[in-house]
């Protein structure tokens, strides 16, 4: 197996929600495809919420923020086709709830207030089997030498129940895992009032870490493609024009040569 994501040539990068890929290591996924590896983006949660009736106040304030119709993950879905079309790659939709919509037998939802998303999985929340069976069918179905998978900096649910699933799945196969520093949680600067850090994440996750690799990107190809999920970039920044400016910021400071990288760490199964 590949020691460096740049050997890889059958790579799957998960993303929890439909933009983590392209906001934290697009840059790699278009490297990837331009040295002629075969790379799939398999985004795990994108199913439309199912009883239109749940509501919660995390809900109300997304489906205000987007403004997107009853519909938002649906018209967020062909977002991503755009975006991972625009990086080169293929794309899967896991079809499973995000947080936001799972609920209790009794459909009160699981995960009702912004506070309550960053602050772990609830006892309650069955995903994981499902999270499970999806990464196994994934890694049967597409047999990649190499997964991008999330560190979980931000600490958001579905990024830590992500990044816990894939280790569980990945113990027993002969894998090479990298974990990619999610973008924006991994400037420091979010969730707003409780910000995480990639040092913290460091130390919070359950894998083995080896070492770091920085990756030189092209971040013009990135941005392009970050620009394509135009619903989301409100609740990020102000504007794209500061989103590109943090970007840049972020990525430039993690190269020792000055150019634009996206770190990833590589783990031992």
């Amino acid at each position: 197996m590949p020691a460096r994501i740049t050997e890889s040539h059958r790579l799957l990068a998960i993303s929890p929600h439909l933009d983590d890929v392209a906001l934290s290591v697009g840059g790699i996924v278009a490297r990837m495809v331009g040295n002629g590896a075969d790379v799939v983006v398999g985004t795990v949660f994108t199913a439309d919420n199912p009883h239109p009736a749940v509501s919660s106040p995390v809900i109300e304030e997304l489906n205000t923020l987007w403004n997107l119709g009853p519909s938002p993950i649906a018209f967020r879905r062909g977002e991503d086709v755009a975006a991972v079309s625009a990086l080169g790659a293929r794309f899967i939709h896991g079809g499973l709830l995000d947080a936001i919509y799972r609920t209790d037998r009794e459909r009160n939802c699981l995960y009702p207030t912004r506070t309550d998303v960053f602050s772990g999985p609830s006892h309650k929340d069955d995903i994981f089997s499902a999270l499970n069976k999806l990464f196994a069918d994934w890694i049967e179905d597409f047999q990649p030498d190499s997964i991008l998978c999330p560190l979980a900096v931000g600490r958001h649910v579905d990024h830590v129940v992500t990044s816990e699933s894939l280790r569980t799945v990945a113990l027993d196969r002969n894998l090479n895992v990298f974990l990619y520093e999610d973008f924006p949680y991994s400037t420091g600067r979010f969730p707003p009032g409780f910000p995480d850090s990639v040092e913290a994440a460091l130390r919070r996750t359950e894998w083995t870490i080896t070492y770091p690799q920085p990756v030189s990107v092209d971040v013009s190809a990135k941005i392009d493609a970050i620009l394509k999920y135009a619903s989301q970039i409100d609740e990020l920044f102000a504007n794209a024009r500061e989103l590109e400016i943090a970007l840049k910021r972020y990525m430039a400071s993690a190269s020792p040569e000055g150019d634009f990288c996206e770190t990833i760490w590589l783990t031992s199964t």
